[in-house]
């Protein structure tokens, strides 16, 4: 199995590291501006949620950790966490 074998089986755990990859840079160069790294984040954690929940087993690939229900569990709670830290931490 080649490397764009793996790549394709991986597409959307490829797509939602290079949010994550693209929010944690943002966040370097422009620390002042944390509220939308943050935003970004959660974003990400939120289409991993609907892509596991959305997409069979075989094509979840590295999102697919446990059970679909608990995965996209845990990745909609890890966003709601993230949104309701940086709105707290807005007022």
């Amino acid at each position: 199995m080649g490397i764009r074998d793996q790549v394709r089986g991986n597409a959307v755990f490829v797509l939602v590291l290079a949010v994550m990859l693209a929010a944690v840079i943002y966040l370097a160069i422009e620390p002042g501006h944390w509220r939308r790294g943050t935003a970004v984040l959660s974003t990400g954690l939120f289409v991993a949620g609907v892509a596991r929940a959305a997409l069979p087993p075989g094509r979840a690939g590295a999102l697919a950790v446990r059970a679909r229900w608990f995965d996209t569990a845990v990745y909609w709670i890890l966003c709601a966490v993230m949104v309701a830290v940086t709105v707290r931490l807005h007022k």
